[in-house]
Formats: C-alpha cells, structure tokens, sequence
C-alpha cells in the first residue's frame, strides 16, 4: 500500500472528539490525544504498545483535514502538534536499552515532561478557576465613595440664606412668568377683509398669489408666506361658499385661480369679521 493510500485509509479512523482534542484509534488505544498524555503522564498507559507509524498517520490525517476544512484554529492546531510531538518524543525514548546513560537521560526528560504537563494543566484550571469568578463592573459593582461626614461639610450661613430666599420672595410675578413672543402671521379674518377689498377690481381668472400680501419687515418671509397663503385659501373658501367667490384649480396641486362673481341685485357682500 503506497502512503497516500495509506492515508485515505486512516482519514475515516481520525476525528475530533468532544474535547477538541484528535482522536486515536490504535492497536492499544483508542481515545482522544490529550487523555493519552493525561495518561502517560500518570504512568497509566503503556507508550511501548502504541506504533509510532500508526500515530503519526492517523495525526497527520485529522491534521490534514482540519487544516482543509478550517474549522479548528491556528492556536488550537499547534497545541495538538505539541501534544504529538511530545507522546513521540517519548515514545522513542523507550526505544532505547535499559541500563545505558541514554536510557537514564531519557527516564530524567520524561520524569521533566510530566512535571511540565502538570503545571501546563494546573495553569490551565487556574485559568478556567480565573475565568468563571465574577468580574468588577460586569458581574458585580463597587460601592460608590462614602458620603463626607456632617462635620466635615462647610456650615451654613443660616443668615444669608434667608436673605436670598426674601430676595426671590419680594420679586414682581411679571419677572417670573416667561411669556413668549408669538410670531407675526397673516390670519384668517385679515385675509377675508383683504380680497373682499380687492373683489371689485380683481380681474377674473387671477392666481390667488397675486392677493397675497406682502410681508411685514419684522416677520419670517418663509413663516409669513405660508401663513398668508393657507389663510388667504380659506378665506376664498369661505367667500365661495357665500357666492361671491369661485376658485378653480385644473389639475391636482396646480395653480388655484379666483373668479369673482357680480353681486345680484340688492344683494351685498358680507362685512369682514372683526379682527380677534
């Protein structure tokens, strides 16, 4: 079997079990790679039984397809080559004979790689004890500062207090009240007086524009102009409903043009209300 085929044939075998770590399936373990190390380092497995040719293929094939799927993070995925590399590491150590000065330096690293796997996991649950305490100003607040005590506030001038509050007592009421200035405007009655005095000599079919008046110098042109204009349009209203009056717009928001009618004999225009 040549090795890619090798490796198709182990791809199906590795995974990613529900720790995050590959997961192994050899001749004597099948499990995740992280509790391989968990084990070793507890001298609970027997590292000469596992092949390091079945390891590295069924590594580098969960590693591989990780890779293709980027699923798995960058971090995450040197984290599994440490752990590899070191169950290799120690897995050739054992290769060596008994007995010999590289036997005994091999026996020291591995005793030296437990004591680091253990710290790697007490630094691990410390952090995990470090993330799940409840944090300042997320989970819980500090107490506001303590209010100063009643002796360390500056005394009162009981005297000039009351005098200030006999100043506000004896103001004018006129000063107190805030009375708006209300703008100028064009109202209603002024304009039903307006056209009603331009009714004898405004020519028919006149745009209502044209009655509009013009604008007083301390007013808002804008304000002015649109007051004048819907005042002046219920004005015509209103004289065309009493007949003296006909508006005519052909076409919808088109130009509204006036049409006075001739008075019927005896009959008069209505006066202009008086002005509110």
């Amino acid at each position: 079997m040549t090795a890619p085929e090798a490796e198709e044939a182990a791809a199906p075998r590795a995974s990613v079990g529900n720790s995050g770590a590959p997961v192994l399936r050899l001749e004597a373990w099948e499990g995740p790679l992280d509790l391989l190390l968990e084990l070793a380092r507890a001298q609970r497995v027997d590292l000469a039984r596992i092949s390091v040719a079945e390891l590295t293929t069924q590594f580098v094939a969960v590693l591989d397809a990780a890779i293709a799927r980027r699923t798995v993070p960058l971090s995450r995925l040197a984290e599994w080559t440490i752990m590899a590399a070191w169950l290799l590491v120690l897995r050739s150590r054992l290769l060596l004979p008994a007995g010999t000065a590289e036997s005994a330096e091999a026996e020291r690293e591995a005793a030296d790689l437990r004591r680091r796997l253990a710290e790697r996991e007490a630094a691990r649950r410390l952090a995990d004890w470090l993330e799940r305490r409840p944090r300042l100003g997320r989970e819980i607040f500090a107490r506001g500062a303590a209010e100063p005590a009643a002796s360390e506030a500056p005394a009162a001038d009981v005297t000039e207090l009351l005098r200030a509050c006999l100043k506000l007592v004896e103001l004018p009421v006129r000063e107190r009240v805030y009375r708006p200035r209300p703008p100028l405007l064009w109202r209603t009655p002024e304009a039903l007086a307006h056209i009603r005095a331009l009714l004898p000599a405004l020519p028919g079919g006149a745009a209502l524009e044209r009655v509009l008046p013009h604008a007083p110098a301390a007013a808002d042109p804008a304000l002015w102009r649109r007051s004048a204009l819907a005042s002046t349009l219920l004005a015509g209203l209103e004289l065309s409903r009493d007949g003296a009056l006909a508006l005519e717009q052909g076409a919808a928001f088109g130009l509204i043009r006036l049409h006075p009618r001739p008075a019927a004999a005896g009959d008069d225009l209505p006066t202009a209300d008086p002005a509110p």
